[in-house]
């Protein structure tokens, strides 16, 4: 029994001394698998803290692109524009977030703007296998550019525009071509109008057909010079033409002994030299420009306009609207259904509406009754009244309408301006020449298209 009992004893002793060599093979196993299942979790670990790394440097790229981008519609400065490019990069990539940026670049190939950056994030795990820092990059394309846009100008040439606001207005004006044209001097996708407007607005010579004969009116050592009158309302107030019956009267100020004596017995006295101006087409402002891509063509009219004659922003106003217009007489414009094209009006003042018994108009003296009133402001409130009817009736047609007031203390025309804005943030009060240049670049900014190309 006792030799039984030592052999099961030196057996169960074996097998316990078995059993223990077995789990320390076991344990060298499992140590050396754990090496490959920690590089690989230590691998995903790092990789996700580089694709992290990656995504905030895309992102800081992307919001630094489009900042800068919208600031191009103020300057095209290269130095200027990379300066801002790195400042918005540094406030939306501080140096505190994961990963160490470098590697910008810049560049602004006519508008067409490239970023691109890197961004290195030092490893935790993967240190093991000798894989310190892992470096990701990221780029960004923004694309500035004016895309379907119509735009008319509507500025007014009044007297009381003198010659220091009207050449103010003028450089404001050419600021906003330089905006939307920037390098380009025959884009493809952009076309501006002018309507420079006083007491009428000069529809040009060259639209006669448009216009009543006017063989019946002594033009003297003259000829229509391009100016109509007034439709009775409120087709005064409207786009629409119905054909030859429909045409307008030419603007003629007959002579006058007290305020336009040119004609002498059996000779003349006509100057047909704006704004000086005496004769059938006295106060008869510069033509306007249909709406047109030449920017040579637009500058060289800003440039043109001179100051002379009472006001009538309601005309000016519904020329504007019939030059973006796809109808006659004017049809440069695209169709109001025609989804690529944006239409916008720009309306310009410098004062009040005003009527006179001594200057001959679009709506004739104003004692001649044609506004239903003789009264300086019986005649001017219903000047107002039809200001705001085409104002609200071009936004009914899908036209973006903006106005300013410049220099314009009288409060009941900033409200009047304001009304007549597509939103009030589109209305612009400018008391003197640097919120105007302001509010120009402003509205330039907002015309121009930004979008992420890639």
């Amino acid at each position: 029994m006792k030799t039984i009992k030592r052999i099961k004893q030196k057996f169960a002793n074996l097998m316990m001394c078995f059993h223990a060599a077995e789990r320390g093979a076991v344990a060298v196993i499992v140590a050396l698998a754990m090496i490959p299942i920690m590089i690989a979790g230590g691998l995903a670990v790092d990789l996700s803290r580089a694709y992290l790394t990656q995504a905030r440097l895309g992102h800081a790229l992307d919001q630094a692109g489009l900042a800068v981008g919208s600031m191009r519609a103020t300057t095209s400065d290269t130095a200027t524009l990379e300066a801002e490019f790195n400042s918005f990069f540094t406030a939306n990539y501080p140096s505190t977030e994961l990963g160490t940026t470098h590697d910008l670049t810049f560049v602004d190939n006519n508008g067409v703007i490239t970023v691109t950056g890197k961004a290195t994030v030092e490893t935790v795990f993967m240190k093991i296998v000798g894989i310190d820092s892992v470096t990701v990059g990221s780029s960004a394309e923004i694309t500035v550019e004016t895309s379907g846009l119509e735009l008319v100008m509507v500025l007014d040439n009044t007297g009381s525009m003198g010659t220091t606001k009207l050449n103010q207005m003028k450089s404001a004006a050419l600021d906003l071509i330089d905006i939307l044209f920037d390098d380009e001097t025959t884009p493809d996708t952009l076309k501006v109008g002018l309507v420079p407007f006083s007491g009428s607005v000069n529809i040009g010579s060259g639209m006669s057909t448009y216009v009543n004969d006017t063989s019946g009116y002594d033009w003297g050592d003259s000829s229509w010079g391009g100016c109509v009158m007034a439709r009775s309302s409120p087709d005064d107030t409207e786009d629409s033409y119905s054909g030859s019956s429909d045409r307008w009267e030419p603007f003629y100020w007959a002579n006058d002994e007290d305020n336009n004596d040119w004609i002498d017995g059996s000779s003349y006295d006509i100057d047909d030299t704006p704004p000086s101006y005496r004769g059938p087409n006295k106060y008869c402002p510069l033509e306007v420009t249909p709406l047109t891509n030449n920017r040579t063509t637009l500058e060289d009219e800003i440039d043109d306009m001179w100051s002379a004659g009472y006001t009538h922003i309601n005309f000016g106003a519904v020329w504007g609207w019939r030059l973006i217009s796809p109808e006659e007489p004017f049809t440069q414009g695209a169709s109001y259904s025609d989804d690529e094209w944006n239409k916008a009006v720009i309306i310009l003042t410098d004062g009040a509406n005003t009527t006179s018994n001594s200057v001959y108009t679009a709506y004739e003296y104003r004692s001649d009754g044609v506004l239903g009133s003789t009264s300086s402001s019986g005649t001017s409130d219903e000047l107002d009244d039809r200001t705001e009817d085409v104002c609200t009736n071009m936004k009914n047609a899908g036209v973006i309408v903006y106005t300013i007031t410049f220099q314009v203390s009288d409060s009941d025309t900033q409200t009047l301006f304001e009304n007549c804005a597509s939103s009030t943030d589109k209305y612009f009060n400018s008391p003197d020449s640097a919120t105007l240049t302001s509010a120009f670049r402003t509205i330039g900014a907002e015309l121009k298209n930004l979008h992420l190309s890639q």
